[in-house]
């Protein structure tokens, strides 16, 4: 399967030679190579990524220039950008493996992150970090909320696969997004290619393969590393996050354990129906209850061609329905931490395996 790294980057002069260094510096098992877009630059990113490329001569390195139009002059249309040209140098067999210009990966991130899709897998998500300096000059706030945040998201991914599939051995997390992520180029192809969106569009790309039942393989030891800038280069992402979290942990409110179980289960019920193809009467009425829906806002899961635009029409049924955001509010995270723990623990949480 042919590999193809694909790395929009704009005005990342300063830190493309360290994200293609971490490439170069790869132990992988099948050769790759790597695609930067530099779209709408101001300053010589194009020039150190060639310069890298000198540096070092084993890494097959494209470089692309280009001047996107103001509608698509943002990182949504320089990813899009990067995965259709990345898509014509791996061919229809091959696999695309996004990353961003700011991010360092550690060796061996490629070959782990890859595996899942040689064993049948159609893509797959591999941790991200902030790299410890950064992390360490945080204000105190934000690095107090970011570490509560990511122990309470691996925790409440693991309580998720507890409910939803107790017997599995696969390890868990939260994180699925471009920085490191792979996937095959057929199943890129299957959902469309990436969605037309504002932003967010590693978010939409999953959702989408989610909605066509494309399974993503969870994976910790495909890790990299990333910058902890407050200033971003997108409306919304980890920056702006990291932005919000300077109020402290008292002001970032987060689903609590409890509506986790909720969803959770409601989900499985859903499931058990999805398999069966068809709800009877009694089924109907347990699903309307376990996602709060009033008969206004019944879903037919019989007529939805996958499971996953089922679990997601059931999800926009249940906001709308609005009965379920006033019986479980989100609650501050340290609280919801240790009820996610506690909870946890109640369902045998300790054979998880995470690594």
């Amino acid at each position: 399967m042919s590999i193809v790294v694909v790395i929009p980057a704009r005005n990342e002069a300063e830190t493309i030679g360290r994200t293609l260094a971490a490439l170069a510096a790869q132990d992988h098992d099948q050769s790759f190579e790597v695609l930067v877009v530099a779209n709408n630059c101001t300053d010589d990113t194009a020039a150190q990524a060639r310069a890298a490329a000198v540096t070092y001569p084993t890494l097959r390195l494209n470089v692309m220039e280009v001047t996107l139009p103001p509608d698509q002059a943002h990182v949504v249309g320089a990813r899009r950008l990067a995965f259709e040209a990345g898509m014509q140098l791996a061919g229809s067999g091959g696999i695309l493996v996004s990353t961003d210009a700011d991010s360092e990966a550690v060796p061996g991130w490629l070959s782990a992150l890859v595996a899942p899709l040689r064993q049948g897998w159609e893509a797959s998500a591999g941790r991200i970090q902030l790299r410890r300096a950064e992390r360490l000059a945080l204000p105190s706030p934000v690095r107090t909320v970011y570490l509560l945040d990511t122990g309470y998201r691996q925790i409440a991914a693991q309580l998720h696969r507890r409910i939803i599939s107790p017997t599995a051995t696969r390890p868990t997390h939260w994180q699925h997004f471009g920085a490191n992520l792979a996937l095959t180029v057929r199943a890129y192809q299957a959902v469309g290619g990436l969605p037309d969106v504002p932003c967010l569009e590693d978010i939409a790309l999953v959702a989408a393969l989610e909605r066509a039942d494309l399974p993503l393989y969870h994976t910790h030891t495909a890790r990299v590393y990333t910058s902890a800038r407050l200033s971003g280069r997108v409306p919304v992402g980890l920056s702006t996050q990291l932005e919000e979290w300077h109020s402290g942990p008292e002001r970032w409110f987060v689903p609590g354990g409890y509506e986790l179980v909720a969803a959770a289960q409601a989900e499985q019920l859903l499931k058990q129906c999805w398999q069966e193809r068809r709800c009877i009467p009694e089924q109907v009425d347990a699903l309307r209850q376990a996602w709060r829906l009033t008969k206004a806002c019944a879903v037919d899961i019989s007529a939805l061609p996958t499971l996953g635009s089922a679990l997601e029409a059931l999800r926009l049924a249940r906001d709308q329905a609005g009965d379920w955001s006033a019986e479980f509010p989100p609650i501050p995270v340290r609280q919801a931490l240790l009820e996610v723990r506690t909870i946890l623990a109640g369902y045998g949480g300790g054979g998880f395996q995470t690594r």
